[in-house]
């Protein structure tokens, strides 16, 4: 589709923004592509991310959806690590343990479906560990460092002729006339910027430490270990409806004496930071068209938000759903519409 000239505005520099600012530039090359956001990189919630590709059938209620959303992910995932990107953009194949005290067999039927290497673990396993579980999983997936994808999705974007406005967003009516689409990818921004009362922060805290030995994953009841390039994520919290951006020394040492309990060479890791952040969580997460009051009149434009802790698993296939409602809104075809 000839998009010559044509202007698109997408709000968010997190993964799920530059993740939908490339799918639009590889929709529409000759088109001019403007992310407005005031974080970038390290300042985003993103940045802090596990960053693990864990498929979950929960964040809608239209399944065959979210099995689309976390295929497209996965394939645009394995696709760079087979490629020469895949230490620039810090995404490398981990395999590791979902362990659970509760249950003998976990069930995930998109981890089942999709990842094919999975198993169910047996007693033989489960002696690994220190502390005692009643069954699990064993599965490889990507695990997508943050901190160098951001970047390299950024410079990818200007590369390709890409423009950056840094400047917080506080109304749609801030964004000129002149862009034909604005793609909505703020996140918990949405909550204000569209009074979306479904949208609310789960806090997170992590610990990154340094551990170059931990070559796995590790996925228990109370706590996630999580290696990246250069540290090993410790986690997690989740603190519904918390607005504290403040380290909670309780559940840093929780964090860390769990961890330990579950592998105890961490007894070792230097700790190099702590971490907190605000997932943007809704009941379902919302990639639709909707139209905002605009001047005296009305604008449509498109969302991308609310992946609350899978945006790493959804941001590339809600991309290509975001790009496929501007294609057809842009050739004037039916989509999905919301209201307000």
């Amino acid at each position: 589709m000839d998009l010559k000239g044509k202007d698109i505005a997408v709000l968010g520099a997190g993964i799920v923004g530059l993740s939908t600012a490339l799918s639009l530039q590889e929709e529409f090359p000759m088109a001019n592509i403007t992310v407005f956001a005031d974080k970038f990189n390290e300042e985003t919630l993103s940045s802090g991310a596990g960053g693990i590709f864990r498929p979950d059938i929960n964040v809608h209620g239209d399944e065959e959806r979210v099995r689309t959303w976390c295929k497209d992910s996965l394939s645009h995932f394995m696709d760079i690590i087979k490629s020469s990107n895949s230490s620039q953009a810090g995404i490398q194949l981990i395999s590791g343990y979902h362990l659970s005290s509760l249950f003998p067999y976990l069930e995930n039927k998109l981890v089942e479906d999709i990842l094919p290497d999975w198993r169910n673990l047996n007693e033989k396993d489960l002696k690994l560990f220190p502390v005692e579980f009643k069954g699990g999983q064993f599965y490889t997936s990507p695990v997508v460092d943050c901190r160098y994808y951001l970047p390299w999705m950024k410079t990818k974007f200007e590369e390709n002729g890409g423009k950056i406005i840094k400047k917080h967003i506080f109304t749609f009516e801030e964004i000129p006339d002149i862009y034909c689409m604005i793609v909505n990818c703020t996140g918990l921004g949405a909550k204000s910027l569209l009074q979306d009362n479904m949208l609310v922060p789960i806090r997170g805290q992590t610990i990154k430490v340094k551990a170059p030995w931990i070559k796995h994953f590790y996925y228990s009841d109370d706590v996630y270990i999580i290696p990246g390039v250069d540290y090993v994520t410790l986690g997690g919290v989740k603190d519904y409806g918390s607005w504290n951006m403040k380290v909670n020394k309780y559940q840093q040492e929780f964090i860390r004496n769990t961890s330990i309990e579950l592998i105890p060479s961490l007894k070792n890791a230097e700790v190099l930071y702590d971490w907190v952040g605000l997932r943007p969580f809704r009941p379902n997460v919302r990639v639709d068209a909707a139209f905002v009051p605009h001047h005296d009149s009305y604008r449509l434009i498109v969302n991308n938000y609310g992946h609350g802790g899978h945006g790493v698993a959804l941001s590339w296939g809600t991309a290509q759903e975001a790009k496929r409602i501007v294609k057809k809104i842009l050739m004037k075809q039916d989509f999905p519409l919301s209201k307000l």
